[in-house]
């Protein structure tokens, strides 16, 4: 997998410099490139000069500026090390996508997810966005930071996180507004699709849903924008004062 462009690869050496495999610049922009080829030198990692049309390749055609950092490729996490982790929390968050299709939505979730110290993703294998490159770009590198399972089937693993300890969290126009809940527990939150939303099944095994109250004449936000709100409710209730 590749991952192109200044600032992707700048993060990327930041996030996670033990992925990347070499780097790759253009000749001609070593001036502009110099301090990312000192941090990746830095880093004992190998650099290469190359030809803008050798970059054109490894990119893909994508828009690289001049550099392309090559990784050893995406592992996904079992589902079972995600909740191993979390085993001895009484907060936790999983982020659980159902359809998300736009690579540049699951990589913006990504990213948001990371910031707000959620502790894994959950994607399906089938009808679903996965991690790609401009997922890894999108998500300014979060996707190697965030552990990220791939699943043949979301419902089950809702129960499955269920069974860990965890709530489902999905959303609903109708439903109670997100700081209504108390978010002080184990939450899997639950997004659907750019065009469907959440499949019924999915939907149904949700304990508990969500809304955000919208201005008049505003119908919804674009999933990953309600995703980093839902994300800020529950990181700010886990950090007030307890009473």
């Amino acid at each position: 997998m590749q991952v192109y462009g200044v600032h992707p690869v700048e993060e990327l050496l930041e996030v996670a410099p033990e992925v990347v495999e070499a780097l790759h610049y253009d000749r001609r922009g070593i001036d502009r490139l110099r301090d990312v080829i000192h941090e990746a030198r830095a880093l004992g990692i190998t650099c290469w000069e190359s030809e803008s049309n050798q970059l054109d390749g490894l990119a893909e055609g994508g828009n690289h500026q001049g550099v392309v950092a090559e990784t050893h490729g995406f592992e996904y996490t079992p589902l079972d090390d995600i909740i191993d982790v979390t085993e001895d929390r009484s907060q936790a968050g999983v982020l659980i996508l159902d359809q998300v299709q736009d690579p540049r939505n699951l990589g913006a979730m990504i990213r948001s997810a990371a910031a707000m110290d959620f502790n894994g993703a959950v994607l399906p294998k089938d009808r679903a966005a996965g991690v790609t490159p401009t997922v890894v770009r999108t998500s300014a590198g979060c996707a190697f930071r965030l552990p990220i399972a791939c699943v043949t089937n979301i419902a089950r693993s809702m129960e499955t996180l269920k069974e860990a300890g965890y709530w489902a969290v999905g959303t609903r126009q109708e439903a109670s507004p997100a700081w209504e809940i108390d978010f002080d527990m184990k939450t899997a939150l639950v997004m659907g699709g750019e065009h469907e939303g959440m499949r019924r099944l999915v939907d149904d095994t949700c304990d508990l849903h969500a809304s955000i109250p919208m201005a008049p004449g505003i119908d919804s936000l674009n999933v990953a924008s309600a995703a980093s709100v839902l994300f800020y409710e529950v990181r700010r209730q886990w950090d007030a004062p307890q009473p």
